[in-house]
């Protein structure tokens, strides 16, 4: 049993974490743990402190060394388990927190770390399994029937899937925009009634707000066939083009009588895959400024197909590991005769200058890709005749402009880039996929099937002067 004093400096360490100075929180535990480097609660609070300075690496070390002193330690164990899934040690992750659950099996935040472990790992039908048992025991838990949302989207069972994502708002992970409190949220486009207005908010990333737009006419001609109409309040970025698209108006002194995200829209209108429309452009690009790029980048590519790329996505949080394909390991498609054009969103300056140095130009035009109006970027991919792209918002910007897209991703991926072919549901006319096998380590065999569908998609190409 821990002594009055070691349980004290744990209290006080963990107050300072709290207080947001982890740092003082492990200078109080550097004479108790000097005089008791094995005990086990000092060794979790200063694991603790460690993952609130966001060093993972000592902060595993040290609750693996406290779950060693202590196998039954359930607080150390889950917190084992969570830095072991963000490391993507799956499977040492699992066990651990299978051992957690099986010491305390009503522990909510062991069974919600578990859970996590299967989302977007390419293994939904198992991490439905662990997320009902999960359920059973926390059966109003948001976390986990959010958690057991994305598993379901992921095997496209549409109905059952956002009939739990509308949870998601529940979670601390997806925030609400401010202002919408007290207006009561849409369940069904058959509320609205003669003279109501509706609140269409945007959420999460600029990716999912082009997907779940291409439901929002659907929704916007719901709404008006009941007397009612619709306002939107999209991300800055996307304003102008949601604007251009839909000529909705945007939030202004009237009160509306419903609020919707907009990632609810396909709970009304995508329940089946019989539901997703064979269609392709969704968005409207200003088509004199996407004629000119075009020309501007024809004149420099002398008769070349024009292809854009992107080889990174996401962020930690986001499974960028998997997102990220080395801009090196792209030279297989890179050797062909095109012109690509980087769709980089981040500083690609050293990238396109290490293939610089094989030979390969890459055009750059980061005042277009990183512009505060993402309707530049859509301008700029509507210009492409392809488009080679790691699972990034490029992926939906392609879709909503209706460029053929070709997705190179890992078999761990988010519902939006699943399907059981090759194919992605919400761009069916102009999206392939092409998956890295799970038993692959390198992305090698992969790059050289797309460089080789590239080489026989240029023999039948034939770039015009325009797409429109």
């Amino acid at each position: 049993m821990a002594s009055a004093l070691v349980l004290e400096t744990c209290r006080a360490a963990t107050a300072r974490i709290a207080a947001g100075d982890p740092w003082g929180g492990e200078a109080l535990l550097a004479g108790a743990l000097a005089r008791a480097p094995r005990d086990p609660n000092l060794l979790y609070v200063a694991g603790n402190c460690a993952l609130a300075r966001g060093d993972h690496s000592l902060a595993l070390e040290r609750y693996q060394r406290s779950v060693a002193a202590a196998p039954t330690f359930v607080a150390a164990l889950v917190n084992l388990g969570f830095v072991l899934r963000t490391a993507q040690r799956l499977a040492e992750a699992r066990d651990v927190l299978a051992h957690a659950v099986t010491l305390e099996p009503g522990h909510r935040l062991a069974w919600t770390n578990l859970v996590s472990t299967y989302v977007n790992e390419g293994e939904p039908a198992a991490g439905e399994v662990v997320a009902r048992a999960a359920l059973s025991l926390h059966p109003a838990d948001p976390v986990l029937r959010w958690n057991l949302s994305l598993l379901l989207l992921e095997q496209g069972r549409w109905r059952e899937g956002w009939s739990e994502y509308r949870h998601r708002f529940d979670t601390p992970v997806v925030a609400r925009p401010p202002g919408v409190e007290g207006i009561a949220r849409l369940e069904h486009p058959e509320q609205i009634t003669a003279g109501d207005m509706v609140l269409c908010h945007g959420e999460q990333g600029l990716g999912d707000e082009i997907l779940f737009a291409s439901v929002l006419a659907e929704f916007v001609d719901a709404a008006r066939s009941r007397g009612g109409e619709v306002m939107l309040a999209a991300n800055p970025r996307l304003a102008g083009l949601f604007s251009r698209t839909f000529g909705l108006p945007t939030r202004g002194a009237a009160q509306p009588a419903w609020v919707v995200p907009i990632g609810d829209l396909p709970r009304f209108f995508r329940t089946t895959a019989d539901d997703f429309p064979q269609r392709g452009a969704y968005l409207s690009v200003d088509p004199a400024a996407v004629a000119e790029m075009r020309a501007t980048l024809r004149a420099r590519a002398a008769g070349r197909p024009l292809v854009g790329i992107a080889w990174r996505g996401g962020s930690a949080y986001t499974h960028s590991v998997h997102r990220t394909i080395p801009v090196g390991q792209w030279l297989p498609i890179l050797r062909h005769d095109a012109l690509f054009v980087s769709l980089a969103y981040h500083d690609a300056t050293p990238e396109i200058a290490a293939v610089a140095a094989e030979g390969i130009t890459i055009v750059d035009l980061p005042g277009v890709t990183t512009a505060d109006d993402y309707q530049r970027t859509c301008e700029l991919v509507a210009a492409l005749d392809l488009v080679i792209t790691v699972p990034t918002s490029v992926v939906h910007a392609a879709g909503g402009v209706g460029t053929p897209c070709w997705v190179v991703m890992d078999q761990r991926a988010a519902w939006r880039e699943c399907s059981c072919d090759s194919s992605i549901p919400w761009y069916p006319l102009t999206h392939r996929r092409f998956i890295r096998p799970k038993t692959a380590r390198v992305w090698a065999d992969t790059m050289g099937d797309v460089a080789t569908a590239l080489q026989t998609w240029r023999t039948s190409h034939s770039a015009s002067p325009s797409k429109y």
